[in-house]
This record gives C-alpha cells, sequence and structure tokens, in this order.
C-alpha cells in the first residue's frame, strides 16, 4: 500500500478521480478501487479549528488537512457531487448536514444515510464532528452477489436484506434517484457503540492487510448491513427526491413515537431529534392536523387496542401502564377513536375470533 499525505486537495489521489470539480453546479466522483473509506474529523468552526481527512483503499492511503475557519467556509459550499458508487455515510460522532439535491437533512451520531449513484449531494460541518463514508462499486456488489452461490448456509441471502436490495435495484436502474434514511430506534440508542466497532475493524483490516483480509472487509460491510437491516434496532426509510425534506423528520417523530407507544414528551423528543419541542410540533401538525400531545396519544390508544385483544389485562390497569390520566380519561379517549368503549371492543374482538 502506498501513503500520500499532503496538505492541499487533488482531483486525483489514486483511490478517487474528481471531474469537473471547478463548476459550480456539480461535479462527478469516479471510485477507481472497489471500495474505499473515508474518515472526515472536523475540530470545530472557529479559526484556529482544522478538518481532517482519511481515505483509505486496498491500493492507497490519502491525507489531507487543513484549518477551519474560511476553508471549512469554502468546504461547506462546494458544489453538490455524484458518483459511481454507492455511499454510506455513519456519524460517528457529532452532527452534520446531509444536503441532498438542495435539500438539508440533518443528521446525529449514530444514524447513516446511504447515497445512491445519481443522487447530488453534499456533508455540511456545523461544528466538531466525525464522520466514516463506506464507498462500494456496483462490481463489488456484484462480486458478492456472484460469490453467494458458494455461501454455505441458506440465510445468506443477499436480497433477503433491505439495503442490498435498494442497491441491487438501483445497479439494474440507471436513472433512479432515491437514498436511504437509516435511523436508531429508540431502544437503540446505544448503536453507537456497534458502529464504531464495525468501523474500527474496518479501517484496521484497510491500513493494516494481511492474509484473508480482503475476505474479513467483505464480511464487515455484511455484518454491518445485517445490523443495520435489523427492524427492531433501526428504521431505515427509503426516501423519493420528491420528498419535501421536512417530511424525513416527521417519519422519524413517528418511528420514535411508535416505538414508545407514544410515551414521550415534546421535551424528550427535542433531546432525541435536535430540533425545539415548537419545530416538532409545527411539523406534526403540518402532516397530521394533531397537535404533537394528540398525535402522541394516537400511539396509546393503538397500543391499548392491541392489548385489549391480546392480554386479560383489567382496563384499569392497561390504563395505568399507558400513563393516561385515570381510568375515566381513557374510556372517553378511547371511545372516541374507536367509536366504542375499551370493553366493547375487547368483547367484539372475542367474538371475531369464535
Amino acid at each position: 500500500m502506498r501513503n500520500n499525505t499532503i496538505n492541499h486537495p487533488s482531483t486525483e489521489n489514486g483511490i478517487l478521480e474528481i471531474h469537473n470539480w471547478k463548476s459550480t453546479v456539480n461535479s462527478y466522483i469516479e471510485l477507481l478501487s472497489p471500495i474505499q473509506l473515508t474518515l472526515e474529523y472536523c475540530h470545530g468552526i472557529l479559526p484556529d479549528d482544522f478538518i481532517n481527512i482519511l481515505m483509505l483503499s486496498p491500493e492507497q492511503t490519502f491525507y489531507y488537512r487543513t484549518d477551519a475557519g474560511t476553508s471549512l467556509t469554502k468546504f461547506n459550499a462546494r458544489p453538490l457531487h455524484r458518483h459511481n458508487f454507492y455511499e454510506l455515510m455513519i456519524i460517528l460522532e457529532g452532527e452534520v448536514y446531509q444536503q441532498i439535491e438542495g435539500n438539508d437533512y440533518q443528521y446525529s451520531t449514530g444514524t447513516c444515510c446511504l447515497i445512491d449513484r445519481n443522487t447530488k449531494h453534499r456533508e455540511k460541518f456545523s461544528g466538531e464532528a466525525k464522520l466514516l463514508f463506506i464507498g462500494l462499486s456496483a462490481d463489488f456488489i456484484r462480486q458478492l452477489l456472484i460469490e453467494q452461490t458458494g455461501y454455505y448456509f441458506k440465510n445468506e441471502c443477499l436480497a433477503d436484506n433491505s439495503i442490498f436490495r435498494f442497491i441491487m435495484d438501483n445497479i439494474s436502474s440507471e436513472e433512479q434517484k432515491n437514498y436511504l434514511d437509516i435511523f436508531p430506534s429508540f431502544q437503540n440508542q446505544n448503536s453507537i457503540v456497534r458502529l464504531h466497532s464495525l468501523s474500527d475493524k474496518l479501517l484496521h483490516l484497510m491500513m493494516s492487510p494481511s492474509l484473508g483480509a480482503t475476505y474479513g472487509i467483505k464480511s464487515i460491510v455484511c455484518e454491518l448491513f445485517e445490523y443495520l437491516n435489523d427492524e427492531t434496532l433501526f428504521h431505515i426509510t427509503p426516501v423519493k427526491l420528491k420528498t419535501k425534506s421536512d417530511f424525513l423528520l416527521f417519519s422519524r417523530i413517528s418511528h420514535l413515537l411508535e416505538d414508545t407507544d407514544g410515551d414521550l414528551s415534546r421535551s424528550e423528543l427535542a433531546d432525541l431529534l435536535n430540533y425545539s419541542g415548537n419545530y416538532l410540533n409545527s411539523i406534526v401538525k403540518k402532516y397530521t392536523g394533531m397537535c404533537l400531545y394528540d398525535y402522541s396519544l394516537t400511539f396509546r390508544l393503538k397500543k391499548a387496542a392491541y392489548l385489549l385483544t391480546t392480554t386479560t389485562d383489567s382496563i384499569s390497569s392497561m390504563a395505568l401502564k399507558l400513563n393516561f390520566s385515570n381510568k375515566t380519561h381513557f374510556y372517553n379517549l378511547f371511545k372516541k377513536k374507536y367509536g366504542m368503549s375499551p370493553g366493547e371492543y375487547r368483547k367484539l374482538s372475542a367474538f371475531s375470533d369464535i
């Protein structure tokens, strides 16, 4: 592996080749290897801060360092780019904005984003943050598909994984412009520990390869995609470019409320999503016509309906478990939503099962 340590950017570094890099509209980045890793660290946005970029491929290592200040302003203002490979962004520390086709999306520690080959985008730093980008060529994915014919176990089918399936669909469609938003569930708020571990393994294998490193890299990529594909740990939302930018935030609000059966306060949601409670309330109002509190109640009532049909818990204990203020309040809200009392709902469900 040959090392290139320089203090200025380049249109070609043996890992990536940038076309139209002087364009004010968009540039095109070509991956010169089957796989590459880019570790970006922004120390902050003050003049004395700095940005480190480390790129790795099986053939090359490329290191770039610059001071922040005006350089960060230029970095964030660079033109959007697209590329001929698939790019998974993992936020290891802090938060960044991913600007996709002109819309800004906030990503914080433990979240991920998979960009296809056709979508124009750029990351923008707003403070201290560490990111890992994993670039995978179409040939890398095709090779995995070919190799799976020799896998030992039946449950190793790549098409069963939604991330691989997204990439496979894109390989067969040159015009598709979508991306995947990958957001940890409420029960997986410590996702960053596993993401750090898998990222460190990849970086170590790329920097210090030994016999079997190729298989190890492919194995970790599969392990990472399988971890992200676990529906109990992450919510994967395919986002089409025509989707409004705030709909993704509404989707994240809905996922967290679903994870907790609506038992999250406005302030708790604000802490989890890094937006003000008032703004979150306005987003919910826009898409549902309800305030955040009333929208949260729909998830609690949905859980109540489920418990009524699957358990023999008393209605009083159920109301207490779901944090309704009292039994009467629960009765009134349930009847307003379902048109019958909780007891009638349970009887009707039991009758329909006969």
